[in-house]
């Protein structure tokens, strides 16, 4: 009897110096991945977004926004969505083949409700005012959590400010320099350099040459 409960004592022992180490390892994972970053989280520091590198914090946006920047179509961790958010120049309307030059994607959080949000964000389509985003996913309902815009109204789905005849938004470039306005009809080179050598230029020529 003696025997068998030092042979149980020893046991408890041994698995207490063994396999002790390998719970504190296996609790610590746990922990890791239970408050791994995700997509819409705050932050102060890209570091606070995760050791990887995959995410970046948006220091712009309140509290800080852990997100993807150039993000593909579907390409967001789970959870997240690809918006591109100026994909127009302001007041012009989208061309997908001469996108404009402010276009940036982001990943942003996905949600169902403003629940689903953080305090100063809201649960919204990216498509509508005033943001006027595109989504690039396959899912063209998805919604994501967005900033709250300090005073614009949310909704609507046109701009009401697009003039796409303006000339900001024409992709052609104009038919003359702009450093260098074009002869009129009645001045030309020729006319250009005969009055040149009038004024008594440097290389006009001298009488009796």
């Amino acid at each position: 009897m003696v025997l068998v409960r030092t042979l149980r004592d020893l046991l408890v022992y041994l698995g207490a110096r063994v396999l002790g180490p390998v719970l504190l390892v296996l609790l610590a994972a746990s922990f890791a991945l239970g408050c791994t970053p995700n997509v819409g989280d705050p932050c102060q520091l890209s570091t606070d977004c995760g050791s990887t590198g995959q995410l970046v914090c948006d220091t712009s946006e309140s509290g800080g926004y852990c997100t993807l920047v150039d993000c593909l179509s579907d390409g967001c961790p789970d959870n997240a969505g690809c918006i591109e958010f100026y994909p127009s120049v302001p007041g012009c309307g989208y061309n997908d083949h001469v996108p404009s030059r402010l276009n940036q994607p982001f990943c942003m959080a996905t949600c169902s409700s403003n629940s689903d949000c953080r305090i100063d964000y809201i649960c919204a389509s990216p498509t509508q005012s005033p943001w006027f985003a595109l989504i690039l996913d396959d899912n063209q309902q998805e919604l994501v959590c967005l900033p709250l815009p300090p005073t614009s109204p949310i909704g609507g789905m046109s701009h009401p400010d697009i003039d796409p005849d303006a000339a900001v938004c024409q992709a052609s470039a104009p038919a003359f320099d702009a450093n260098f306005p074009p002869y009129d009809s009645g001045f030309t080179p020729d006319v250009l350099e005969s009055s040149v050598g009038e004024s008594g230029g440097a290389d006009a020529p001298h009488k009796g040459d």
